[in-house]
Parts: structure tokens; sequence; C-alpha cells
């Protein structure tokens, strides 16, 4: 059986960064690669510019449109296009790949692992203005936040098996904040063996990967007021969901 492989590129009104991504993604992954854009329901007409701009340049691109519910409803839909393929990519859209062999070298890697997950934040003063974020990644992720410089961003690579297994986030999480540690938590706890490392691969990423846009805060600075309140929701949510025996979310696709 021939190995199938998918990049999934979630992204949310960034129809500025969505040429240099799809020109860094179909650059560097191996052929027959399926690749796929999640739009969490993007406004002011910035689907309309990411359709256009596949059509005319990348016409061999899945994209798919959802209604807008947040990172763990888009990175949901993201799973649910890749369930099928042996080896699956989740990107966030400013993550650039800028070497070849990227994919090849976890794909290598997961022969041994199941999942390897990649996070880092590039600005100081982004926990520093906002210390729900920094509680956030202390107790989701048990590390204190990174300081350093670009990349940062969001790269999950994963086997059929973690899908298969684990299903997909819970979608009780309403938008930043908790649903893809929670989502974690149960790969670990179904057995499946992480990264040693879990969160974070530095020297590997830096190496093959670079920021687009923004080199702050970004959606952190975008409204804080809506983020600290969507990140003490989504606490509570995830203090009950740790009490309950499950491993399994359906997938579901919306």
């Amino acid at each position: 059986m021939e190995t199938t492989r998918a990049v999934s590129i979630i992204t949310y009104n960034r129809a500025n960064r969505l040429e240099e991504m799809l020109e860094g993604v179909t650059r560097t992954v191996p052929s027959k690669t399926d690749i796929y854009v999640c739009d969490d329901g993007s406004t002011d007409g910035q689907s309309e510019m990411m359709v256009d701009l596949i059509n005319r340049r990348f016409p061999h691109v899945h994209y798919y449109r959802g209604p807008n519910k947040g990172v763990a409803y888009n990175k949901n839909r993201a799973l649910y296009l890749m369930k099928n393929h042996h080896f699956s990519c989740l990107l966030e859209d400013d993550l650039v790949p800028q070497k070849k062999n990227w994919f090849e070298s976890y794909e290598a890697a997961a022969t041994l692992t199941d999942i390897h997950h990649f996070s880092r934040v590039q600005d100081k003063r982004v926990p520093e203005n906002c210390p729900e974020f920094t509680e956030y990644l202390q107790k989701t992720m048990s590390v204190t936040p990174i300081y350093g410089s670009s990349p940062r961003g969001d790269l999950t690579f994963i086997t059929r098996r973690v899908i298969t297994t684990v299903g997909g986030m819970n979608p009780a999480f309403k938008g930043v904040g908790y649903a893809h540690s929670e989502w974690s938590n149960r790969v670990a706890k179904a057995g499946l063996i992480a990264h040693p490392l879990l969160w974070i691969d530095m020297a590997e990423v830096a190496d093959k990967f670079k920021q687009a846009g923004d080199t702050s805060g970004g959606r952190w600075d975008e409204d804080k007021a809506v983020i600290k309140k969507q990140i003490r929701y989504n606490k509570r949510i995830a203090e009950r969901l740790a009490k309950q025996d499950y491993v399994y979310c359906p997938l579901r696709i919306c």
C-alpha cells in the first residue's frame, strides 16, 4: 500500500500570508502530498481572496471554509480531512517551511513516536503583558514560556493511529486556549508515545521554518479582553474534562 501524506494550513483572516505559506509548503513537501487550507470563516472578503489565489496559483490545493467557530473547530476540520492519511501535519499560518525534507524527518521520527508537536513563543513582552498566557502555558504544557528569536508558531505532526484512537478536539472549548493541550493529554492517556520533549522542539523547527507576518504579540495583542475571557472559560472546561475518564472524542466536520 502506498504511503499517504497530508498537510493542513489553519488560517483565519490572513489571506495576505497564504501565498507565502503555500509556496513554502508546496516547494518542500514530498510529491503527492495532499495539501489543505482550512479557513475558519474569514471575514471582509478574505475568503474570496484565498479562493482566487488558490485557483490561480495552486490548483492542486484543497480549500475548505467553515463557519467561524474558533481554533479547535478549525483544527478538527483539518484532522477530519487528514484522517485516512498515514502521516499528517497541522501548520498554523505563521510557520512557513523553508527547507526540503522537513516532512520526511518528522515522518522518520514517527516510526518511533505517534505524535510530534512543536509550539514556541517568540516575543518576551507577550506573556509579560498577558499573564493569562503564561499561566496557560505553565498549566497546560508544564513549561515556562521560552523567549527568543523566530520562528514561533504551531506545528503538529501525527500518525493516523492518533486520529483513529483519540478522535478530535473537544467542541466544548470556545475560542483560544486549552483545547489542543486537552487533546494531547488524551493522546498520552491512550498510551500513544509522544515526542520526549512533547511541545518544544526549537532546534529542528528553527532550522527549517520561518515566521511569517507579525513578530510580536500576534493574536494576543489583537483583542486582549476577548482572549482573556476565552482562556478563563476554557480553563474551567479543561478542569471539568480532566475529571472524566475518556479518550476518544468523535471527530466531526462543520
